[in-house]
């Protein structure tokens, strides 16, 4: 029996903390989709979740609400001449 394996991840996000210098904290917001990773760096906290809420925004894209139809009055009967 022949089988296939799909393995598809579903997208993730870490934001890690660094110390490169004493008295220095910077983020490293880590971005995995199930083509690629990468990382950027961040300065503050504020900038990392700005970051990851673009992310986020740009792989959930809400639902299109489904159009509704146009209700148009029914014309008026017209009279019939005999």
């Amino acid at each position: 029996m022949h089988t296939t394996q799909n393995n598809i991840a579903a997208p993730s996000v870490t934001i890690a903390p660094r110390n490169p210098a004493r008295g220095v904290l910077t983020f490293v917001v880590t971005l995995t989709t199930f083509k690629d990773t990468r990382s950027y760096p961040c300065r503050s906290l504020e900038s990392a979740t700005k970051l990851v809420e673009r992310f986020i925004a740009g792989i959930t894209k809400p639902a299109r609400p489904a159009p509704q139809p146009e209700t148009t009055p029914a014309p008026a009967p017209q009279p019939v001449a005999a």
